[in-house]
């Protein structure tokens, strides 16, 4: 298993030993555009060659599209399927849940489910709820000094 590199905001580091594919993947996505392009190691000299090549062209097409460069994450249309951000109703085969969605203070996402068919509606989108302003609060009051 290889040392994972320095992780760069819509770049995904790929090393597929069996059909010798060897670079980045920069995918970018705004406000209903989509861009994506792959950076090859050999085409690039190497795996530096690539990643700077990448960077250049992510950073290019992020400020061709419009969209702000920052590391953080920015959502430029909103997509739910209920009203409130981070909840949503949910359907897998036969079983309907209600899934909480949130951030933690490191940056990483959390989610939980509860079933409808065990708690019903009414309670499963209250817990849901509840799940998720608990994440949202100890993401708030997480110190700086402290990492997940």
């Amino acid at each position: 298993m290889r040392k994972r590199s320095v992780k760069h905001k819509n770049l995904t580091r790929v090393d597929h030993d069996a059909s010798r594919m060897h670079g980045y993947n920069v995918r970018i996505m705004w406000q209903d555009q989509r861009r994506s392009k792959f950076f090859s190691d050999r085409k690039y000299g190497d795996r530096l060659g690539a990643l700077t090549a990448a960077l250049a062209w992510r950073d290019a097409t992020e400020k061709d599209l419009g969209k702000p460069r920052t590391e953080r994450q920015v959502v430029g249309i909103f997509y739910s399927t209920s009203e409130e951000p981070g909840i949503r109703r949910v359907r897998e085969g036969h079983t309907d849940y209600y899934q909480a969605t949130w951030a933690t203070y490191a940056g990483k996402q959390r989610r939980t489910k509860y079933s409808i068919a065990k708690h019903g509606e009414a309670k499963a989108l209250q817990l849901a709820r509840k799940a998720r302003e608990q994440g949202e609060r100890e993401r708030w009051q997480t110190p700086a000094h402290i990492e997940e």
